[in-house]
């Protein structure tokens, strides 16, 4: 009995991570039915690449989802029927489809597990029961509406960069308080354990999108403070845990311009809208020797296409860079993309039970407004100055982990939003949900510290 009594708000959380679960498992139909989009068959045939050579990092996807694939990439098989095509208006209904079956599973089993784990461990290390109750629910909540949980069924990557976020945060949660409140961090075999554990799942995490790879630099730029603190400079195991990230960071790096995924054509879509209309643009890219564009098919062209395998990247990166009023004005004039509601668009809906009253509470959960940014900006300066005025080892991890997601949002916000215009809707949903995700758990213990 005294058990309950202490430990009553974990009963709760736990009734909540059950219940909403099952409701994920039973509003949505089969957890096998998938629609496959316009990129889904680059997925299969990037999967074909043997998982021992140099291709299955450097092919036109990335490691991770390459292995996913591999489980539907017999054409013979594992023929699509399912196709949404919302750009010319085709949507489809899901089906289950050979081979995507399982695919569809273990998206909607990352999901299930991931958001819940998120929500266990976000409660975890809060304080007030009726906050760690009721971050749990927020969590709950977010994850098991349609904006994120439909996304779930379509054969791409938004549903595994979300739900394998929410898994590595949840892993970093444990080990970032663990390491703040011991005073030989990161030396006893849990901890090494976890960070084992959090390296690899963080890893699989960066290598499902391109842009993934900045949350690298992003992790080790908050890592270098670090080893101003005696106590985590004498910790090998971060030590090692830097130079993996280096060393992941330049496969990442290597691979993708090996493949070429990332400037031909996704950079020249960017380059079609930003800097070939305006001739003082142009003028600029021609410092870097960018050739004339000539004819219609220039992208075809092999000395424009020389030029973006090896120029492209630096000069657009160096355009961006001296021109900062340019990027506030474009991201301010398009405020309302980057505040969208970001429900997917492939698919019809017949089998989701209560979908109407599921996307009125997701709409709460999932504000459509550009104040997100704003309100989480500010959330992340609170942290900061609550840290300096009280140097509590809890709120001191709470602004660690704050200053990593807000820093992994911004960084792949920003490369999602200028690296390619095409798709650009779906290419940046994971990040703008990464965002309205940020505000709700970095709230709670700004709240819980009052």
């Amino acid at each position: 009995m005294k058990s309950i009594k202490s430990n009553w708000a974990n009963f709760v959380i736990l009734l909540i991570l059950l219940t909403g679960s099952w409701l994920r498992l039973n509003w949505y139909g089969d957890l096998r039915l998938s629609i496959a989009n316009a990129e889904t068959d680059s997925y299969i045939n990037s999967s074909r690449a043997s998982i021992f050579s140099w291709k299955i990092f450097a092919g036109q996807r990335l490691f991770t989802t390459n292995l996913i694939y591999k489980l539907a990439n017999d054409s013979a098989n594992c023929p699509i029927t399912s196709y949404g095509k919302p750009g010319i208006g085709k949507e489809d209904l899901r089906r289950v489809q050979p081979c995507f079956d399982k695919i569809a599973l273990l998206q909607n089993f990352l999901s299930i597990i991931g958001w819940s784990f998120l929500a266990w461990m976000t409660a975890r290390w809060l304080k007030n029961p009726l906050i760690k109750i009721a971050a749990a629910a927020i969590i709950v909540v977010f994850g098991f509406t349609p904006q994120i949980a439909e996304w779930d069924s379509v054969l791409s990557p938004e549903s595994l960069s979300l739900s394998m976020f929410a898994i590595t945060l949840g892993v970093a949660l444990e080990l970032v308080f663990r390491a703040s409140k011991s005073e030989t961090p990161l030396k006893t075999k849990p901890e090494k354990i976890l960070l084992a554990a959090l390296l690899i799942l963080f890893l699989l995490w960066v290598f499902v999108r391109d842009v993934h790879l900045y949350a690298i630099p992003i992790t080790l730029v908050l890592l270098v403070p670090l080893f101003l603190i005696k106590r985590f400079r004498e910790a090998k195991a971060l030590t090692i845990a830097v130079a993996v990230l280096l060393f992941f960071f330049a496969i990442g790096y290597a691979s993708a311009r090996d493949s070429l995924r990332a400037t031909r054509y996704p950079l020249m879509n960017s380059l079609d809208e930003y800097i070939w209309p305006h001739p003082s643009r142009v003028e600029f890219f021609k410092r870097y020797d960018m050739p004339e564009k000539d004819n219609p098919d220039y992208k075809q062209a092999p000395i424009y296409q020389a030029w973006a395998d090896e120029h492209a990247a630096k000069a657009y990166a160096m355009f961006l860079i001296a021109h900062p009023g340019f990027v506030a004005t474009t991201l301010w004039e398009n405020l309302d993309q980057i505040s969208s509601d970001f429900v997917q668009p492939y698919f019809f809906t017949p089998e989701v039970t209560n979908r109407e009253f599921l996307l009125s509470v997701g709409e709460i959960l999932h504000p459509e407004t550009p104040a997100v940014y704003l309100i989480s900006l500010i959330v992340l300066l609170a942290f900061l100055v609550h840290s300096i005025q009280n140097r509590a080892p809890g709120l001191s991890a709470w602004m660690w982990l704050a200053f990593w997601v807000f820093g992994i949002a911004t960084a792949t916000l920003f490369i999602s939003y200028f690296g390619d215009t095409a798709g650009l809707r779906r290419h940046i949903m994971p990040s703008v949900e990464m965002f309205r995700l940020f505000l709700w758990i970095f709230l709670m213990p700004l709240l819980d510290h009052r």
